[in-house]
């Protein structure tokens, strides 16, 4: 058996510009070889007895010089490189022989392949941009199918689109929108999936408790034909439960969202983390880069300019804020609170809360917690197993956990102090509070993120005129979109 040639070849650009190249034989393969090396501006000669019509046609357009012969030894003198490529393995074995004596780089395009110099992968140009496939020589049909498919991606990439695709709690209420929710396992297979889908240059993934986003440079394509909203799962919603958004609407939208105009509470901050957190996240994982980074640099430019304009005007208030002034406009609330969950809402909450009560139950579920030396007289720090103990010590629980389960569930019932009302707020997403509970006793009141958003609902009757302004703003500095629209080509 004869030693085979498999996979050890390096690829390389030859400079063939006014070089002489030598093509022996004259059918269709012959033909291709051709039509690369005249790609390639090589000077073409091709010898055969017969001219396919592909081949003629070359040289009537003078592209080629064509001598009507068979091979002789000396046919190729001066040649930079050779193709063997007559329909005959012995005569192709003759020119390999020739070449090899006289120091000439040949390709064989038959059996004799393993033997020769050199193999020809699969080439697609693209401006100037050329990608190779090579399976080196032991599955030229693989090799094709890979460089159409990449040639496909590649063309899409001649156009890049802005897109949103997302709902939030102007569409889905708390119970609805939970299905859709993406944490842990769910976030990670989301983004896989969107990994795959072709015509997504670069995307990133916006999961709060109040929406779920993705946000994508994609091309035309990925526009029309839905593939985002289906990965999504928002194929089984009306059309009027979730938004897609794009170019300008898309920009104006995360402007918005980023400035905490389109949030529960209005003007709020911790959207504008969530978003940069959100970036962070798609760049680790190599879901994004260069063109996503520059949409949100652009965006947080224009959040922070409408944050400048309305802060003076509108009253602006964090979520937690919002869940301690529903607590305090009870009139029965104890002055010890518990708080359920550690991250970024739940140190909040506890900061807020030093002033306002005496006690703190903080709970935790792994991490816990380091305690500031000047707060430890207020807080017992606790687990999330011994909440059932602490249950009776307290009327006002503010749960910011993140659980994809319930934390307090209705076997926690006898655990409550039920000589006095109890009041509730959830504000994780999905919800961490059995809204089953209330329905086990009246004095058990449970707020999720829609109940507290109608009950603040009366202090937004101004909300709407700093929206208007705020989408002045935006629109102001369009011209941001534009220029990122343009850099977005000239990376293409």
């Amino acid at each position: 058996m004869n030693d085979v040639k498999i996979n050890n070849g390096m690829h390389i650009n030859l400079f063939l510009e006014g070089k002489k190249c030598v093509i022996i034989g004259a059918g269709k393969v012959a033909f291709h070889k051709a039509e690369l090396l005249l790609e390639a501006q090589a000077v073409v000669h091709v010898i055969s007895l017969e001219l396919s019509p592909e081949m003629e046609r070359l040289l009537n357009l003078e592209l080629i010089t064509f001598q009507q012969k068979s091979f002789e030894e000396n046919d190729v003198d001066s040649a930079f490189l050779v193709y063997a490529a007559t329909n005959s393995r012995g005569a192709n074995k003759q020119v390999l022989d020739v070449c090899r004596n006289k120091n000439i780089l040949c390709c064989c395009v038959d059996g004799n392949w393993s033997s020769g110099d050199f193999t020809t992968p699969a080439i697609s140009r693209h401006n100037e941009l050329m990608i190779s496939i090579s399976s080196g020589g032991t599955n030229c049909r693989q090799s094709k199918l890979i460089k159409t498919n990449l040639s496909r991606h590649i063309e899409s990439l001649s156009a890049a689109h802005l897109i949103v695709v997302g709902t939030d709690h102007h569409h889905l209420g708390v119970e609805e929108r939970e299905a859709f929710h993406l944490s842990g396992e769910k976030f990670d297979r989301a983004g896989f999936m969107i990994m795959q889908l072709v015509g997504i240059h670069e995307f990133m993934i916006l999961n709060t408790c109040n929406r779920i986003e993705v946000i994508a440079v994609v091309a035309p394509e990925t526009i029309k034909n839905g593939i985002l909203t289906h990965s999504l799962g928002f194929s089984s919603l009306k059309e009027d439960k979730y938004y897609l958004k794009t170019n300008e609407k898309a920009f104006e939208h995360l402007c918005l969202v980023t400035a905490g105009m389109l949030s529960q509470t209005p003007g709020e901050n911790h959207i504008t983390s969530q978003v940069k957190d959100s970036l962070d996240i798609s760049k680790t994982k190599g879901w994004s880069g260069n063109m996503m980074q520059e949409w949100i640099s652009s965006v947080l430019f224009v959040s922070k300019e409408i944050k400048n304009e309305t802060k003076q005007k509108m009253q602006t208030e964090e979520i937690e804020e919002l869940a301690l002034r529903f607590i305090r406009s009870k009139d029965d609330y104890s002055k010890t609170i518990m708080i359920i969950g550690t991250g970024i809402l739940g140190k909040s909450l506890v900061k807020a809360s030093i002033n306002n009560f005496k006690n703190i139950i903080w709970c935790y579920h792994r991490n816990k917690p380091e305690i500031k030396k000047e707060w430890q007289q207020y807080i017992n720090l606790i687990g999330l197993n011994e909440i059932k103990n602490k249950l009776n010590s307290t009327n006002v629980i503010i749960s910011a956990a993140d659980s994809n389960g319930f934390i307090l569930t209705t076997a926690h019932a006898p655990f409550f102090d039920l000589e006095k009302p109890t009041h509730i707020v959830d504000l994780g997403m999905p919800r961490t509070i059995d809204p089953g509970l209330q329905n086990l006793s009246a004095d058990i009141q449970i707020l999720d993120l829609d109940g507290i958003k109608y009950w603040n609902r009366p202090g937004l009757c101004h909300f709407y005129d700093f929206l208007t302004n705020s989408k002045k703003i935006t629109e102001q500095n369009m011209n941001l979109y534009e220029k990122i629209t343009n850099n977005f080509q000239s990376w293409n």
